[in-house]
């Protein structure tokens, strides 16, 4: 499996979420499932990205993985929803992490002089940088109608996010093995 297809399929795992979506209830398909398969993902994309963002990655992944842990537990869930700082408090971990690595495969698209990859990822970054300043400035600010606007912009992203780790899963800027040109077989060769 290619590194972008692991954390790809991770996120498919992360969005999948319980029937009922009431606080609390619980995910038969857990979301450190998902998290697991995005960082073993990581760990393969380890020799695309810069050595020195994946410290950083990798302790946002391991929070956002306790994180996601801690909500398995309905109860722990349901007292997060008591307070909608707190839930954006608990997602903080996940969308800094996706966050970063969106800006570290943009800039691994870029060295490789993919335009059409680091754009894409480009604005993957800089969308869920708007969904983290959203909750503070709707919370804090008193914004209130940003609120809804990160809300769907959260949920436009990761959908996008999975879109461009299949689609960019075979280039070698994010870590797809590299396949010598004579490897490739023919049918009657």
């Amino acid at each position: 499996m290619k590194p972008l297809q692991a954390v790809g399929l991770g996120l498919v795992l992360l969005a999948l979420g319980p029937a009922n979506a009431k606080p609390g209830t619980f995910d038969p398909l857990p979301d450190p499932v998902g998290w697991l398969l995005v960082l073993v993902g990581l760990h393969a994309l380890g020799k695309a990205l810069d050595a020195r963002r994946l410290p950083a990655l990798r302790f946002l992944g391991m929070v956002a993985l306790g994180f996601s842990i801690a909500l398995v537990v309905p109860a722990v869930a349901r007292w997060l929803e008591t307070d909608p700082s707190l839930g954006w408090a608990a997602d903080v971990p996940r969308f800094a992490f996706f966050a970063l690595l969106c800006h570290e495969l943009g800039q691994s698209a870029f060295r490789a002089r993919q335009s059409a990859g680091a754009s894409a990822f480009s604005l993957g970054a800089l969308g869920l940088l708007f969904v983290l300043a959203a909750p503070p400035l709707a919370f804090g600010a008193g914004w209130t109608a940003i609120g809804p606007a990160g809300e769907v912009a959260a949920q436009v992203v990761q959908i996008a996010l999975v879109v461009l780790c299949f689609v960019f899963a075979g280039r070698d800027w994010a870590g797809a093995p590299v396949v010598p040109d004579d490897a490739v077989a023919v049918d009657g060769d």
